[in-house]
């Protein structure tokens, strides 16, 4: 071995052309300032990618491909002239050497046997997601080393301790373009492993390596299946390679995870991290399984406490990452990377908040990646956090609004933190009558847990406010002026809003702090101000609208134009509701009903029904009649009524309607209904009961008149033979005063 040369570089070439030039200009700058030679094994690597290594070395070794790559790798080892020897393969290459330079040139590499550096592997073309593994590819030549194994090759022993470089290589063969390509690699792989197994049935690191192909293939039966046949192995006598023994163990509880065998995963789980079998990185990788399978069934301080271990172990590895570079296998690799950690240390979170450990919670959140794609985030986090947000208080409290406060930063967090906040805080009232006061508090209580949720979101605009107003404790202060404009921000949505600023008592706040809740409705001009009355009584009751006609009252002029407008749609809202319900009612009772109408026959709409409509229908009509005398001249009012809107001659024919209803002019009556059919076709649903209702007073009165008629017949035929009598008796003028007292009486 000749000593002028440190470092023999060989790499397996295949057909490449893509990656094959990126890979050996990559270690250009090593060759030319460490002595070194390069030697490339050309496996079949085809004319073109022949034409492209002839430009880098002369030092080009054929190779019969046999499916063996530990020969191919030892045909380089074999003409091999430098004190250390470095292998790659040609879908590689270095970020950056220049710690590779200084370990060479400074001498380190004296006191040690052994180079490591990490390989990223890829899983997606973007380079945005990957794996890292430390791998042992650098050693110092000994006469007895050589590779071994068909696949997944290493070097025969290591030939003293190793030394961490700060070097890693890109590699983006495991992203595969399709699933059938993916499938068909891994097929490959398990097929010479399967032979490998087949010659050492007892060796850990090719059953290890098999069952981490069956995982990419998906299959967990079969990599569960081996795993546990390797574990009896080593139970009943020695193995070989049984470093690797470790991460078998952890192997068992990722698959029982994996097919969601939460019960079979614990029980193994607990056996196996107790077990002086398992190194320190594997009981941190089934830590961390344990602790998703315990929130899963909410057993949180078991979640806790594995949770807690996973994380003392992390902590441990960031000081000392040395310490566990022995550990380091495919089990292993990416027990603390990011896209691990982070579900890990989710669900430790989850079981920190039930438990109300804020502090631990915050440690957590703050090592998680709340980076990644929505989809890709586990969400039962910040619900859990929202959740018992209303429950926490004091420094517990400012743990998780700091967490709100870093997720609404990104805008679908903000979305969904804001869904949920919504949804924990449901204006709906429950409870009835007196209670109402009571739950009206603990909304109040349970709303301002949100109200430092840095969220410009119209929902925590009104917590804010009311809560301010209401809150157990002090809020953010409002002036007036600042109350009436959330107040009218919050008013212009009100189709979004109605609801939650009524069952919030948003007026009520606005009082609180010297405002006039009445200022929304003047804000708005009177005509939009008409338009979205029409669009909103469409879709709400005056019911619904009740505690709004309390929330003016006294803060408006119930005659001003806005008041007017506002009367009259509360007016025929509740004039509907009166119709609504005799509809309801008579569909409830059916025809043979006769108990809600004790006259039988017909049902007849309750006059306590007719009654509330013709209030609804009077407020309707006054207030319209009140504003088309605001709008228009007396005398063309009066001299040409027929020019006016529809709208205010209907007000008037309403009027009309109810003079006569009250003057018991019903016939009269009719042809009013008729008119305001044709002028307000929107009231036709109460017209038409009004005119069933008028119906029955004309049948009543019908009746009551024949019955009045056939009294006097009699009463006439009794007077008569009286008067015939005296007339009889000759008492002439007592006949006559009888006949004058009757006259006045006749029809």
């Amino acid at each position: 071995m000749s000593n002028q040369i440190l470092l023999t570089i060989s790499i397996l070439i295949s057909n490449r052309p893509d990656t094959v030039r990126k890979c050996l200009d990559s270690i250009q700058p090593l060759l030319k300032k460490v002595p070194s030679e390069l030697i490339l094994v050309d496996t079949g690597c085809g004319e073109q990618v022949r034409g492209i290594i002839e430009e880098y070395t002369d030092k080009i070794v054929d190779f019969e491909w046999c499916r063996d790559f530990s020969k191919a790798r030892n045909a380089g080892l074999e003409r091999a002239r430098g004190r250390w020897f470095m292998y790659m393969d040609d879908d590689e290459w270095f970020e950056d050497v220049t710690d590779i330079i200084r370990f060479f040139n400074s001498g380190e590499y004296r006191i040690y046997g052994v180079g490591l550096y990490s390989v990223r592997n890829y899983v997606s073309l973007e380079g945005t997601d990957y794996t890292e593994m430390l791998v042992g590819r650098m050693v110092r030549l000994e006469p007895d080393i050589r590779f071994i194994y068909r696949i997944h090759e290493c070097f025969s022993r290591a030939p003293g301790k190793a030394k961490r470089l700060n070097a890693f290589v890109h590699h983006y063969s495991y992203v595969y373009q399709t699933e059938e390509k993916a499938r068909e690699h891994a097929m490959r792989n398990v097929s010479l492993l399967l032979e490998e197994l087949e010659e050492h049935p007892r060796n850990m690191r090719v059953t290890l390596q098999l069952a981490q192909e069956y995982n990419s293939l998906h299959d967990r039966e079969k990599s569960l299946e081996l795993s546990l046949h390797a574990i009896g192995l080593a139970e009943s006598g020695p193995v070989e390679e049984d470093y690797c023994l470790s991460s078998i163990y952890g192997n068992v509880v990722n698959c029982y995870m994996t097919q969601y065998s939460y019960d079979e995963a614990i029980e193994k789980g607990e056996q196996y991290i107790e077990s002086s079998r398992t190194d320190r990185m594997v009981k941190a990788v089934i830590a961390g399984r344990l602790a998703i399978a315990f929130v899963d069934k909410e057993k949180y301080e078991k979640a806790l406490h594995y949770t807690a271990f996973y994380w003392q172990v992390y902590q441990e590895y960031l000081k000392n990452r040395d310490a566990f570079m022995t550990f380091d296998t495919p089990v292993t690799n990416t027990c603390f990377h990011e896209r691990k950690r982070t579900p890990v240390l989710g669900n430790g979170v989850r079981a920190a908040v039930h438990c109300g450990k804020g502090d631990l919670a915050w440690t957590w959140f703050r090592d998680m990646n709340w980076q990644w794609d929505i989809y890709e985030l586990d969400m039962g986090v910040v619900r859990d956090i929202l959740e018992r947000m209303p429950q926490a208080g004091g420094q517990e409290l400012a743990y998780y609004e700091k967490m709100c406060s870093e997720l609404v930063k990104r805008p679908e967090l903000e979305e969904f933190i804001v869904e949920t906040i919504m949804e924990n805080c449901n204006p709906e009232e429950t409870i009835p009558g007196e209670k109402r006061e009571s739950e009206f508090t603990d909304r109040i209580g349970n709303a301002a847990a949100y109200r430092n949720v840095a969220s410009g979101h119209w929902s925590l605009k009104l917590i804010r406010l009311t809560t301010a107003a209401f809150g157990p404790e002090p809020g953010i202060s409002y002036t007036a002026e600042e109350a009436e404009d959330t107040a009218l921000e919050l008013w212009k949505i009100r189709e979004q809003t109605m609801s939650w600023m009524k069952a919030y008592d948003i007026a009520g706040a606005v009082r609180h702090f010297g405002g006039r809740f009445a200022h929304v409705m003047e804000a708005v001009s009177f005509p939009q101000w008409e338009k979205e009355l029409t669009r909103y009584f469409s879709r709400h009751t005056w019911r619904d609208t009740a505690w709004l006609a309390e929330a003016f009252a006294g803060e408006q002029d119930q005659d001003s134009m806005h008041m007017l407008a506002w009367r009259a749609a509360c007016g025929i809202s509740r004039a509907s509701a009166a119709a609504a319900t005799e509809c309801e009612g008579a569909s409830a009772d059916g025809p043979e009903d006769s108990s809600r109408h004790p006259e039988g026959g017909d049902t007849e709409p309750l006059d306590g029904s007719v009654e509330r409509m013709m209030d609804g229908l009077r407020e309707f009509a006054l207030c319209r009649t009140a504003l088309c005398e605001r709008i228009y001249r007396e005398e063309a009012i009066r001299e040409m009524p027929d020019v006016l809107p529809e709208e205010y001659r209907g007000a008037y024919a309403i009027l009309n309607l109810l003079e006569r209803t009250e003057a018991a002019q019903y016939a009269e009556a009719v042809e009013s209904v008729r008119e305001i059919k044709d002028l307000l076709p929107g009231l036709a649903n109460i017209m038409r009961y009004y005119l069933k209702w008028l119906d029955t007073r004309l049948e009543r009165q019908k009746r009551e008149s024949t019955q009045a008629a056939g009294e006097f017949q009699v009463l006439a035929r009794q007077i008569k033979a009286r008067v015939y009598a005296l007339m009889d008796a000759g008492q002439y003028e007592a006949a006559l005063g009888v006949t004058e007292q009757l006259l006045p009486l006749l029809p």
